[in-house]
This record gives structure tokens, sequence and C-alpha cells, in this order.
């Protein structure tokens, strides 16, 4: 502006904008809220195992997720942008799903929760149809965008579809691993040292 030596009436101002300026807007306004969100779901998982080891295995899932889905992303080369971000927030809530599923089923079974490997397995396979029909149907529900091209929307539903694909078959490694790796640390009927004390 000043090579241009442009002089501006009074009560005027220069600004540039564009598709970069209201993407930048999108994100901050999204990050804003994002802090809560992540805060209330939190404490939701915490409250509903009543455990921070299996919700620190959901959350580790979820970030797994996001990562996979950038990877899907990569892979199709399509750029990084504002669609992306919301169909990673999608992907993580996905993976969160299906690990919670798998850790419920895994702690219903008390053969499971004493690291028995024969009981984790039948546990997984028990919930596993559910999980694959969901990443069926989510990867044939994306695939239209997918294939119309553009863009907007085929980043956005790779990210989702690709991710779910990848996540869903990690998650059936993963969840199990680590929650009996967690189980072998500390077992998951013994109280903890504050329980120990009170009682």
């Amino acid at each position: 502006m000043n090579d241009a030596d442009l002089q501006l009436p009074a009560g005027y101002r220069l600004e540039f904008g564009g598709e970069s300026a209201e993407r930048n807007d999108s994100v901050n306004q999204l990050m804003a809220n994002l802090t809560i969100v992540i805060i209330l779901l939190i404490a939701v998982v915490v409250i509903s195992f009543n455990s921070f080891r299996l919700s620190g295995i959901i959350f580790l899932a979820g970030v797994q997720a996001a990562g996979l889905g950038l990877l899907s992303v990569w892979v199709f080369g399509y750029p990084f942008g504002f669609t992306v971000i919301i169909g990673l927030l999608g992907l993580v809530g996905l993976a969160i799903n299906a690990s919670i599923v798998i850790l419920a089923e895994l702690k219903a079974s008390p053969e499971a929760k004493s690291g028995n490997i024969e009981a984790i397995v039948d546990a997984v396979s028990s919930c596993g149809r559910h999980i694959t029909s969901t990443t069926i149907t989510t990867i044939g529900g994306f695939l239209p965008l997918i294939l119309a091209g553009g863009g907007f929307w085929p980043p956005f539903a790779i990210a989702i579809a690709g991710g779910t694909l990848l996540t869903t078959i990690l998650s059936f490694y993963f969840v199990p691993a680590a929650f009996r790796i967690a189980g072998m640390v500390r077992p998951y009927d013994k109280p903890c040292a504050l329980e120990s004390t009170e009682s």
C-alpha cells in the first residue's frame, strides 16, 4: 500500500480477505468452543468408566484416529483445510465410539479382565460385527461425495471414510492389547490405594 502511494479518505480502511481469511476466522471460532467440548468429553468418559486407565485408552485411540485421517487425506493428495478439520472431529468421535464398545465388552467379562487372551478375543469378536457394519455403512455413505470430485467435499469424505477404515482395523488390535497391558500393570479388580486406606 505504501509502494502504491494509495491515500484512503477519512473513515475508510483497506483489508485483505477471501477464502484464507474466512477459514482462519472459522478455525479460531471452532478452537474457542473445542476446549469446552473436550473437557466435557473427558469428564463424561471418565465418569462412565470410572477409570482413568480405560479413559486413557479411549483417548489414545482418538488421537490415533486423527493421525490416520490425516494419512488418508495425504495419500489421496488432498490439501489440509477447514473441511478436513471438521472431518477429523467426526472421525475421532467414531473412533471413541468403537473403543467404548470394545472396552465395555471387555470390562463385562471377568476372564478378559484377568488377562485371559481367549476371553479377550471372544469379547472383541462378539462386538466386531457391530463395529464392522458401522464402518461399512460410514464408508458407503461418504462414497458418493468422494466420487463426485471437486475441492470441497472429497477431502472431508476421505478424512472420515479412510480414517474410519484404518481406525477400525487399529481398534481391533490396539484397544484389546492396551486393555490387557493395563490390567497387567494393576489388576482391574484390585482397589486403588485410596480405597484400601479408607476400608
